[in-house]
């Protein structure tokens, strides 16, 4: 059987996704096409194929050619949604259900609609016109990593966006956590873009990017491990026994991350920007917006405070001053929702194909 693998290109959260599933269900052939995956994070290219393009009638000759009728889609509803109308059976996989309004685009008629749960989840008004809509456990690797020692690592995610590649927030971070960790052993990781980030305006510390099976061995030995915001990772990761420091939100999404890493991470402190602008109250006022309208708000501001020399020594010490504050030990079950959103949509991708 033939499947079209998608994700949207904003930061590798998406393309985490896919590659859980697809490393998953191996017996399928995979094709690719949308928005350029990165393959770093694959041991070995999947794909028989790719078409990174969003022009449609490439895409139309690209499906055509291989006569491909099923599809996994993360996080691009114009793609779901045009090949839907193409005939292609589509699973849209929405890993962050709880931050859209009526403002945003959202593919209401695919085959399957599966969001992954979070804690409290529920389906909001915005979602209850969807159609076979159904609530999937996190979507995350279950490989059990192996304990190795590994300094201090430097996770960003989501720095690579339609709105730019994320140099403001990744030097700010960075002058902020160098500040902080003078003498430690720091290690970079990230997608390919933080790799060129990071090779650029700091040369001297090694950056790589990871297969996902390893990012997570190397990270199960941290000292310590300071990570972007991002879902999967915060799932991954919140019940390691390892002393984690969550970085200010990047995007919207991220906001809504970060609470969610209080509440389970482990041993973890969530930073914040301390900045009136850049609240999650504030934001507020954008809720029944676009959420790209609401991201490039963001964008904007961090971009400010980047060329702000009195903020960047108050949060320099900020970041400083938490490093060196007691790590307290979080008492929630983090495992209370941490089921296998791999199988299940694997599940749901089998009884498609087989119209069971």
């Amino acid at each position: 059987m033939k499947v079209l693998a998608c994700a949207i290109g904003f930061g590798l959260g998406p393309g985490g996704k896919l590659c859980s599933i697809v490393n998953y269900n191996k017996q399928y052939e995979w094709y690719a096409c949308g928005d350029e995956l990165d393959l770093s994070i694959y041991k070995k290219n999947p794909f028989i194929d790719t078409c990174w393009s969003k022009d449609e009638k490439v895409i139309e000759n690209f499906i055509k050619k291989y006569d491909i009728k099923y599809a996994i889609d993360v996080l691009d509803p114009d793609l779901a949604i045009f090949l839907k109308g193409m005939g292609v059976k589509v699973i849209y996989v929405d890993s962050i259900p709880f931050i859209w309004t009526k403002a945003d685009l959202i593919p209401y008629d695919v085959d399957y609609y599966c969001a992954q749960k979070y804690p409290n989840y529920f389906k909001s008004s915005v979602l209850e016109p969807i159609r076979n809509f159904v609530w999937v456990d996190p979507i995350i690797s279950e490989k059990t990593p192996k304990q190795t020692k590994s300094g201090s690592i430097i996770n960003f995610g989501g720095l690579h966006s339609p709105f730019g590649e994320g140099k403001e927030y990744f030097e700010l971070i960075m002058k902020a956590i160098l500040f902080a960790l003078p003498d430690r052993n720091i290690h970079i990781v990230g997608g390919k873009n933080v790799v060129n980030l990071a090779r650029k305006l700091f040369p001297e510390l090694p950056c790589d990017t990871y297969a996902h099976e390893d990012f997570l061995e190397l990270v199960s030995g941290a000292e310590l491990f300071i990570t972007s915001p991002g879902l999967t990772t915060i799932y991954e990761t919140c019940d390691m026994d390892i002393k984690t420091i969550v970085m200010p939100p990047q995007n919207l999404s991220q906001f809504y991350n970060a609470l969610i890493a209080e509440k389970i991470c482990k041993n973890a402190k969530v930073l914040k920007w301390n900045h009136n602008n850049l609240n999650f109250d504030y934001l507020q006022r954008f809720k029944d917006r676009a959420e790209e309208e609401t991201v490039k708000y963001i964008y904007e501001q961090i971009r400010i405070l980047s060329n702000d020399e009195k903020y960047i020594r108050e949060f320099k010490q900020y970041v400083s001053n938490k490093l060196k504050d007691n790590f307290i030990v979080n008492k929630t079950n983090a495992n209370y929702f941490r089921g296998n959103g791999v199988m299940e949509i694997s599940e749901i991708l089998y009884k498609m194909m087989w119209k069971i």
